[in-house]
């Protein structure tokens, strides 16, 4: 078993590395919206002294997010920062 580990461990330490020495090459970049979980209606609860609100249900929202990946090693960075050109938005990376 405390081979099976130290075996993982050197694997890991050369993908580390691999990854921290490729000159990545970004092809293009798309879009790749994420899904969160957002509350939606809140009720109030007393106890005593102590009020705080909840929530009473939650909903799905998609959450803009930019993606690009590398041709070389298959690193994929993702962005939700935008910024402002003439038409629309395009990604901040």
């Amino acid at each position: 078993m405390n081979d099976k580990i130290k075996e993982l461990r050197k694997q890991i330490r050369l993908e580390e590395e691999r990854l921290s020495n490729c000159e990545h090459d970004f092809g293009k970049t798309y879009s790749d919206p994420e899904t969160i979980r957002e509350p939606c209606g809140y009720e109030t609860v007393a106890q005593g002294s102590d009020i705080w609100v909840q929530p009473t249900g939650y909903r799905d929202v998609q959450k803009p997010r930019w993606s690009r990946k590398c041709s070389k090693c298959g690193y994929v960075e993702h962005t939700y920062k935008q910024k402002a050109i003439i038409k629309g938005y395009e990604p901040d990376f």
